[in-house]
């Protein structure tokens, strides 16, 4: 059974550089990297020299990707397998027909207006973004006057006056040790960081903690 060597990933050039690895068949490579597109294997062991100018000087070493076609392939959650040049490869392609509620154009939490919730999804996919969430409904504001945010969540304008639409604070506790009082940078003075967040609520503005207790000024 001849012996390769065995890669997490190929190139867009055709070569692999990310060793998974050495002295494995094609068959026991494969098998190693299960459902994945990207697994890839080279018929050649190569010494410690050789495969040091190939990975770091190099372009990268010539191999050839387990999967031929997207049987069997398992994209993550959010992709799904296409056949690129003749070799599959996963895909962003998120569930858009499954009712979210949004419709039209939403304002993304990267402050960043999308033509839709769908469009979001996919560049929260190709970024890897992960975080990336509706805010509201609707374009992109620079004030709260217009932005309608969900059930349970309020706008909220941050330092730069960009509006967010945040959960406030439902209850702080009373009567804390003056050892966490803050004080804002509207030179006022709160018991805590949670009291400082409520008060930014109300008004519909951030306000920044200065610094750690009593205002000076005060």
């Amino acid at each position: 059974m001849m012996s390769g060597m065995c890669w997490a990933s190929m190139g867009k050039n055709g070569l692999c550089k990310d060793l998974l690895a050495e002295r494995l068949s094609k068959e026991q490579c494969c098998k190693l990297g299960g459902s994945s597109v990207s697994t890839s294997w080279s018929p050649t062991d190569l010494d410690p020299g050789a495969l040091f100018f190939w990975r770091v000087l190099g372009d990268g070493v010539p191999c050839t990707k387990c999967k031929g076609s997207c049987t069997d392939v398992e994209c993550v959650p959010g992709k799904k397998c296409v056949m690129r040049s003749g070799s599959p490869k996963c895909i962003c392609s998120p569930n858009c027909k499954q009712r979210d509620g949004f419709k039209g154009p939403v304002c993304g939490t990267d402050g960043v207006s999308y033509k839709s919730h769908c469009r979001l999804k996919k560049r929260s996919c190709r970024t890897r973004d992960q975080s990336l969430s509706v805010d509201y409904i609707g374009m992109c504001q620079n004030s709260c006057n217009k932005v309608a945010c969900p059930t349970g969540k309020y706008c909220l304008q941050d330092q730069n006056l960009i509006p967010h639409c945040v959960k406030c604070a439902t209850f702080c506790p009373r009567g804390m040790l003056s050892t966490r009082f803050v004080c804002g940078s509207d030179g006022w003075t709160y018991q805590s960081a949670c009291h400082l967040r409520e008060a930014a609520c109300r008004i519909g503005k951030a306000i920044p903690i200065a610094y750690k207790g009593v205002c000076k000024s005060e």
